[in-house]
């Protein structure tokens, strides 16, 4: 690993992403007092990408070519699909998971509809062995990493890896997403406090709330740096008695969501990196994540630090 990389712990995994031509609303059948609905629909195509939280904020992290090293747990098909290959091409990038050959690595199974909603599945494969891993067997130490970041993963594994941060005092932004169902109360109380910041959708922090308990004014006195990301709508970025609205990226057209939280949080962990200031962290965040929507797929998008510096700058005319 890199001297003072930035360390991303979240998943690996295959994107079978389709796009549905219609409304999933008009194709939804429901009985909500019986507790059942249906949904079928049929896609009009289908594209595999690579994917992943980890590989998605580790792939824009490389095209700005900031030192990142990734940890988890991949299957066979790892190497065999060439998902190794794209870290192996990549300096800054490097992997210090495992690879097991018994296993499949994580699959995720995205259906888009013309008005940008999705129905996600997500089969686990050989994140399962993930809790077996040990951080500081992987070399990970205030030495070797700057910033972590602990995103969408085996659960079990997010808050061992997250004490483990704790235990090593290294900063890390908490990004529990998707997974956010699967941590109790007192994992949420624990870890919440002593994360640099916390980072979620706006469905999701709201969850946070209910299982905490609380609002949003409780949430922030666990912790008072809180990043709400809102889609079209932009983001808010709350840090100690201050609150600023990122709007979005400039963006010709949009072709696809997926990945577009991911390509935020590169930018926010590449100001963090740089010790840039929150709100200028987050102002890049959301010009890398306009890149990755004007594409198909999360990690097909083209760009380079110089592109972004010029857009940060005719939008925000400043520069960092």
């Amino acid at each position: 690993m890199q001297a003072q990389s930035i360390l991303l712990l979240g998943s690996i995994a295959y994107d079978y992403i389709m796009q549905f031509p219609g409304d999933f609303n008009v194709n939804l059948t429901s009985e909500p007092q019986n507790n059942v609905f249906n949904l079928a629909v049929m896609p009009e195509s289908k594209t595999v990408n690579f994917g992943g939280t980890a590989g998605n904020i580790s792939y824009n992290l490389g095209l700005t070519k900031t030192p990142t090293a990734v940890i988890t747990s991949v299957g066979k098909d790892f190497t065999d699909l060439g998902y190794s290959k794209r870290f192996q091409e990549v300096d800054s990038i490097k992997f210090w998971g495992k690879e097991h050959t018994d296993a499949h690595t994580a699959s995720c199974y995205i259906v888009n509809d013309n008005h940008h909603n999705q129905i996600i599945i997500f089969h686990e494969g050989a994140m399962k062995r993930c809790p077996d891993i040990n951080l500081a067997e992987q070399g990970v130490s205030r030495e070797t990493v700057k910033i972590a970041s602990v995103s969408p993963d085996n659960p079990q594994a997010m808050v061992k890896w997250a004490r483990k941060l704790i235990e090593l005092e290294i900063p890390f932004i908490f990004d529990p997403g998707q997974m956010v169902h699967y941590f109790s109360q007192a994992d949420l109380e624990e870890i919440i406090p002593k994360a640099h910041l916390l980072i979620g959708n706006e469905f999701e922090i709201a969850k946070i709330q209910e299982l905490l308990n609380t609002n949003m004014e409780g949430l922030r006195s666990l912790n008072s740096t809180i990043i709400i990301t809102r889609g079209e709508k932009g983001s808010e970025c709350y840090w100690g008695e201050n609150h600023a609205h990122i709007p979005v990226g400039p963006v010709k057209k949009i072709e696809d969501t997926t990945g577009a939280g991911d390509g935020y949080r590169a930018g926010l962990l590449f100001g963090l990196y740089y010790d840039l200031p929150l709100e200028t962290a987050c102002r890049i965040g959301a010009m890398i994540s306009a890149r990755v929507i004007g594409t198909v797929g999360p990690q097909t998008q083209k760009y380079t630090l110089k592109d972004v510096r010029e857009t940060f700058h005719q939008m925000f005319h400043e520069d960092w």
